[in-house]
């Protein structure tokens, strides 16, 4: 369909819409088509004209990501003509050429793995088919961005390090910091996941660099899916994003110490740091601390206290580390910073002393 231009007709003879949703899905694939040329240029280029676009426009799998999102957001269409048109998002895929990743990708997948309809191979095959793509859950929603995540690392059909491989891919080509944490956490409380492989991908994030997993890449099958797996999935194995996203890092070190490193040591450790990410690991350290410093010797801790309130990069963070210590030793550290170099701290305290009397 893709080299003689977008059919209508055909589709929904492919997808198997029932005659009374064609005109609804004639009206998705203009909607979705609209969104594209907002998107791509920030207005409604064709106006009324859009539908003589269609078919020259959504043979490109990109383009017609957009439509396919305008159709499974439409209650009219059924929810059997919605997997059926995910299914087929995921055939048009093409990898490596302009425009061959769909828009939304990721949302298609997610409804048939709602559905128990997506294979481990075609997760699989979809997940290689995507591995370059920076930004994957672009078009999506946060609920689905979780859940589908959460399905990617807790399915049980992928071995554990295939799985945190997966993940740590995900996370680092994700642009949207928001929902980072929340994503960070689920990779991370996945117990079938061992310590030291959980471990191993907060220490890659901490130190900018690829983590070490020992991922058995499945000998290739007897589908054209399966042999591509087996021929693609080395490199991007091999070339596995070292960068991380700021949240990576932060919530790394809250992790490495939740998993077993001892509290104290990793705070001194990173509060000092200058690099990249200095700001995320004072931020991590100062999670710590909050989280654990019943558990810290309390000389050890004012030190920790002192030398963050010291080295804070930001008027937040050191706020954090005044209210840090107020908790731990008492209402002194909240006088101290009414004399603080800021004055935005020095307010600060003055309000905290007043609402406590």
């Amino acid at each position: 369909m893709r080299d003689r231009g977008f059919d209508l007709g055909s589709f929904c003879a492919l997808v198997g819409a029932p005659v009374r949703e064609c005109v609804v899905l004639r009206h998705a694939m203009v909607r979705g088509l609209k969104d594209y040329y907002r998107a791509a240029y920030g207005y409604d280029r064709y106006g009324a004209e859009t539908v003589l676009h269609i078919p020259e426009k959504l043979s490109q799998p990109y383009i017609f990501g957009f439509a396919a999102l305008q159709a499974l957001r439409d209650r009219r269409i059924s929810e059997v003509t919605k997997w059926a048109i995910a299914r087929y998002t995921l055939d048009i895929a093409d990898y490596g050429s302009d425009s061959g990743l769909p828009y939304g990708f990721y949302a298609m997948l997610e409804l048939l793995q709602e559905r128990e309809l997506l294979s481990v191979d075609d997760l699989r095959y979809a997940l290689v088919l995507s591995a370059g793509e920076y930004n994957p859950f672009r078009g999506m929603e946060k609920r689905s961005i979780l859940a589908f995540f959460s399905g990617v690392v807790s399915g049980a059909e992928m071995a554990p390090a295939e799985r945190a491989f997966w993940g740590h891919s995900l996370l680092a080509r994700h642009q949207e910091g928001l929902i980072m944490p929340a994503l960070v956490d689920r990779v991370m409380a996945q117990e079938d996941i061992a310590p030291n492989l959980r471990q191993e991908l907060c220490r890659a994030w901490i130190n900018c660099r690829q983590p070490h997993l020992d991922v058995a890449v499945p000998a290739p099958g007897a589908t054209a899916r399966t042999e591509f797996v087996g021929q693609h999935m080395p490199f991007w194995v091999a070339y596995a994003p070292s960068w991380p996203e700021a949240q990576m890092v932060r919530r790394g070190l809250v992790w490495l110490v939740r998993l077993g490193s001892d509290p104290a040591e990793v705070a001194a450790t990173y509060l000092g740091h200058r690099d990249a990410f200095a700001e995320q690991l004072q931020e991590g350290a100062a999670d710590i601390l909050d989280e654990h410093w019943s558990t810290i010797p309390p000389r050890q801790l004012r030190a920790l206290v002192e030398e963050g309130i010291a080295l804070a990069g930001s008027i937040a963070l050191r706020r954090r580390f005044y209210t840090l210590g107020a908790t731990a030793f008492g209402r002194d550290y909240i006088e101290r910073a009414t004399s603080d170099t800021a004055s935005s701290v020095r307010r600060w305290a003055v309000r905290q002393l007043q609402e406590s009397g």
